[in-house]
């Protein structure tokens, strides 16, 4: 039936554009036939969080001609963040949006990656061509290059409504209510969710969702400074209940990014960020504590601790969980902006499919993406008992079978995690 709609709304249209092209009005049945029935099918959609996942929804949502305005809480848009690798999948959803060009533009080289122990002696050298042989390549870049350049493309066709924060959310069989914490009510038929891995909004309307600590504090950032590295060849330091990698991006820039195992709340991390990164790397060459220093003292810092969100359902009425949100697999699964960018397409492709069946869409939506999360939330807890090593006698383990692996076992090792099936691929349920 739905297939069946769409043909005739696309039937109509071309009806409609071909009295237009030949200068013939429209009889005003026809029109309002017409107007009633997109009507029916635009949508109010309010996304609450304008991070890759929310402007990647808002930029496939507002093509398909929804009414789509994003709230954010933040004052503005900032280029903070981390190196990531936008897997092969996500640059295909780049290229529908035509953004893939400019990504690549901003995309930094990367050749080699280098696994050392805390002395800095190799445990094993991986060439990322070899590695992506037979596979669409991926794009490294910063986050910050990757949010702007969605950011870019957006900004002109939807609302974007900065310091804007839901304090209250309800819903009935026909719309959203949401009242910001400014008092301002604002209705939708659609409330998506993607305020990131702390969303308040999500403990709020998903009751039953879990965030689950990782006891990994993270700490990212990118320097500017000249330096002696190879741009392309990066550097990953794995030890004892910590992992530092070091990425020059650009002859005069380097991106670093830290792994430490810890307890406390991440409030009182933050505070104290500095004073950890130079004990936990104290004992590391001079060259190490050196970058450190300087991170801290004019890098673009971010720090936060890893968790996992866990949500029996994506989905509740007209509300529901997109990205970090919803399914956060941490930066260790190697995913997570990749899989933003998917769901934000799997959502835009399930709403055109039942243009007219709103439940319909958003149960599809979740059916597929709920195997996704579970997969990669599994690689990251595997990748952190692997490169985030409890004991010596785990790390000595693990960096013997790593550098005695064969290079096709190494390589389908490191692969295998991000890579997504036919099915998934094509949305599937």
């Amino acid at each position: 039936m739905d297939w069946l709609s769409l043909k005739e709304d696309m039937f109509l249209d071309y009806l409609y554009s071909f009295c237009r092209y030949f200068d013939r009005k429209p009889s005003h049945t026809f029109a309002k036939s017409i107007n009633k029935r997109r009507s029916i099918m635009q949508k109010r959609i309010i996304i609450s969080g304008g991070g890759i996942a929310g402007l990647t929804a808002a930029l496939f949502l507002h093509k398909q001609g929804h009414e789509v305005t994003i709230l954010d809480r933040a004052q503005a848009f900032t280029n903070a963040g981390y190196l990531l690798s936008l897997k092969n999948f996500g640059v295909k959803i780049m290229e529908e949006l035509n953004l893939a060009g400019f990504l690549r533009q901003a995309a930094t080289p990367s050749d080699f990656m280098d696994f050392v122990d805390g002395q800095g002696n190799r445990i094993r050298r991986i060439s990322y061509q070899k590695m992506g042989e037979g596979m669409e390549p991926s794009i490294t870049l910063t986050r910050g290059d990757l949010h702007r350049q969605i950011h870019e493309a957006v900004k002109d066709q939807v609302q974007i409504r900065m310091n804007s924060c839901i304090d209250f959310v309800e819903q009935d069989a026909h719309q959203v209510k949401i009242t910001l914490t400014t008092k301002e009510t604002l209705e939708a038929d659609v409330l998506i969710i993607s305020e990131g891995l702390r969303s308040t909004t999500r403990e709020k309307c998903f009751e039953d969702s879990q965030l689950e600590d990782f006891n990994v504090f993270y700490v990212g950032g990118r320097l500017k400074k000249n330096h002696s590295y190879q741009v392309g060849s990066f550097k990953t330091y794995i030890d004892v209940h910590k992992m530092l990698s070091i990425y020059p991006i650009r002859t005069n820039e380097l991106a670093i990014q830290c792994y430490i195992h810890q307890t406390e709340e991440v409030s009182s991390l933050r505070q104290h960020a500095g004073p950890l990164l130079q004990q936990t790397f104290q004992n590391y060459s001079a060259e190490v504590r050196e970058l450190m220093a300087e991170l801290l003292a004019s890098g673009l810092v971010f720090a936060d601790k890893m968790g996992m969100v866990h949500a029996p359902n994506l989905v509740q009425g007209r509300i529901l969980l997109l990205g970090d949100a919803g399914y956060c697999p941490t930066a260790l699964s190697g995913m997570g902006a990749s899989l933003s960018i998917y769901g934000a397409k799997a959502l835009a492709h399930f709403m055109a499919e039942s243009p007219q069946d709103l439940p319909r869409a958003l149960s599809n939506y979740n059916a597929v993406m709920q195997p996704i999360a579970r997969k990669f939330q599994t690689n990251a807890r595997n990748n952190a008992a692997s490169f985030l090593p409890q004991n010596e006698p785990n790390l000595q383990a693990f960096a013997a079978a790593f550098r005695n692996a064969s290079e096709s076992e190494a390589h389908r090792r490191l692969t295998d995690q991000i890579i997504l099936t036919p099915d998934q691929l094509n949305f599937v349920r």
